[in-house]
């Protein structure tokens, strides 16, 4: 994840507009214009869901397919690790500018980690962490003009860390600096395997698309500069078990990591980790969590 010359990109893309002229998409929009470039590129990948976790009013899910995606143990198309489900916290993006270092964030997200591995369901295949390459390892910011497109298989899954606001503006509706991704605190995308035309793949027969990799990134507006949200969340700064109005570090990555490894929102009622409104510290998963766990994974690795 680089974020280098963004001033430079948003220039080259936005020349005869200002960000407040221009048209506003919905997030399904924008993942039929992050999968033409991806067609484009000839990359057998596209994406197919983004999930956002917001404080104060929810947001829906969007989606491609109607159709469930899942994960395909030893699917060689990801590099698989055979069974294994990997994940890299990507340390460039691990710092916050309310003050959460990198260090805290990944052990943060390790302990997400050791939380999901320890639910009964998931007693069958192991979360294994892969160390940051410290090369760019992350898509979709290239595909939205921050940066470059890195490589898609170096984890299943990459925890990105903190990203400017602007970034979350152009995921949730494609106008940077426009606060139309303001309140968002953080977001899960999946993408999905496709063959040669294009069309999603079912390579084990199991009736359900075949998830490629899975990205998620941190809003780092929270608790820094958040001029382009009107300074509305200088308040609600990241940090480590801290109680609302923070944003605790581990409640949001359990969250979005259920996420990656397939959970949905749910409620509320009822209450739980995957509630689609932030509602303070959060550990544990919930009975509802861990049933949807098993719905998932308490059959792997047969479909």
């Amino acid at each position: 994840m680089r974020f280098k010359s963004i001033c430079l990109l948003l220039i080259f893309l936005f020349p005869m507009m200002s960000f407040a002229e221009q048209k506003k998409s919905t997030p399904l929009d924008i993942l039929k214009k992050i999968n033409a470039k991806l067609a484009a590129r000839h990359l057998q990948i596209r994406a197919e869901q983004i999930e956002f976790f917001t404080i104060g009013n929810g947001r829906p899910s969007s989606r491609i397919h109607q159709q469930e995606f899942r994960w395909v143990p030893g699917d060689p198309r990801r590099d698989a690790q055979g069974d294994d489900i990997t994940y890299i916290v990507d340390l460039s993006g691990g710092n916050s500018t309310s003050g959460v270092t990198s260090a805290q964030f990944e052990d943060a997200v390790d302990a997400v980690y050791k939380t999901w591995q320890s639910d009964r369901c998931l007693k069958k295949v192991k979360l294994v962490k892969r160390a940051d390459p410290g090369t760019d390892i992350t898509i979709l910011d290239g595909l939205l003009g921050f940066g470059g497109i890195g490589n898609p298989s170096a984890g299943d899954i990459v925890d990105a860390g903190f990203v400017p606001q602007t970034f979350f503006d152009a995921a949730a509706c494609g106008v940077p600096n426009s606060g139309c991704g303001c309140g968002i605190i953080a977001f899960s995308i999946t993408f999905i395997f496709t063959d040669d035309q294009g069309n999603p793949t079912d390579i084990n027969g199991d009736n359900r698309l075949d998830t490629a990799l899975n990205e998620v990134y941190f809003d780092d507006v929270f608790g820094g500069n958040s001029t382009a949200c009107g300074g509305a969340f200088n308040g609600n700064p990241w940090g480590i078990d801290v109680p609302l109005p923070g944003i605790d570090v581990q409640t949001v990555a359990l969250h979005e990591n259920g996420h990656s490894l397939g959970l949905g929102h749910f409620g509320p009622p009822p209450a739980c980790v995957m509630n689609p409104v932030y509602a303070g510290i959060r550990h544990s998963p919930f009975p509802i969590d861990s049933a949807g766990m098993c719905t998932i994974w308490s059959s792997w690795p047969n479909p």
